[in-house]
């Protein structure tokens, strides 16, 4: 397969797991339109969880108008967004402005190959232990991507319920130091044997001492012997050099169109 293809694969992992969420998330709303594009409301209150997603390289800005009256109706005080390949055109960007998505970001696209995650690779000699969490344990992971975030708890509790990290191919994971404080923690979603890593985070106290490179790798490793073959996620620029240390590179950009 070529780079091209690979990515592709990935866009529509990701779009297969932002409806998984929503599926989760009790009183969510999800609607699909005939050539694949995504009406996602988790009704958190963060526009990313409520997007219009469209996996084509060539979005259907017809289905976008559409689903974009429907968001507007649905979501409530809940803020949604547009996220899609690339750049939008300027029929889109027509669609955004009408309800106020004027806030344009872009977002790198990053892939790494599993090929090298299998049991042969070592795991890092430190003091960190990384580990998976249960459902029962939500309230542990809202606790250090809050602090990581600077997100209030629950925001973070009610989009990663118990229900939600028990749910097939959700994994939550938590790094912990040598007195067993949970430090830096992470999500990944498998669909289609691809992984998509998200809200890896680390409490600002403990940062820049290896423990999200550990938690990542874990959740790599784990990807892998789970069947997955390619890693994905989405990055801002400030986190490129920490994901590329650990192999991904951005393959292509993304374009958000929020109100903020």
């Amino acid at each position: 397969m070529t780079d091209i293809d690979w990515t592709a694969g990935a866009a529509l992992a990701f779009q297969a797991g932002m409806e998984d969420l929503a599926a989760a998330i009790p009183g969510s709303y999800r609607e699909r339109s005939a050539n694949g594009t995504l009406l996602a409301l988790t009704r958190a209150m963060v526009p990313a969880l409520n997007p219009i997603l469209s996996a084509a390289a060539t979005p259907d800005a017809a289905e976008i108008a559409a689903l974009a009256e429907v968001a507007d109706r649905e979501s409530g005080p809940a803020p949604w967004s547009i996220r899609l390949r690339g750049e939008p055109g300027p029929e889109i960007m027509e669609t955004a402005t009408r309800y106020g998505l004027t806030t344009v970001s872009r977002q790198p696209f990053m892939l790494v190959s599993l090929d090298g995650y299998g049991p042969t690779r070592p795991e890092p000699v430190s003091e960190v232990r990384v580990r998976r969490l249960s459902g029962n344990e939500s309230a542990v992971f809202a606790a250090v991507l809050s602090a990581g975030f600077g997100a209030p708890p629950e925001m973070i509790s009610a989009i990663y319920t118990p229900a939600v990290l028990d749910s097939p191919g959700t994994s939550a994971y938590v790094a912990e130091n040598d007195r067993g404080e949970a430090v830096s923690a992470g999500v990944a979603f498998l669909n289609d044997r691809y992984l998509g890593l998200a809200n890896i985070s680390t409490v600002p106290q403990f940062q820049r001492r290896g423990y999200g490179h550990a938690l990542t790798e874990a959740i790599l490793r784990d990807g892998h012997a789970a069947g997955a073959h390619t890693a994905y996620l989405h990055a801002d620029e400030p986190s490129l050099p920490f994901f590329e240390s650990v192999g991904f590179s951005t393959t292509e950009h993304w374009t958000m169109l929020s109100a903020f």
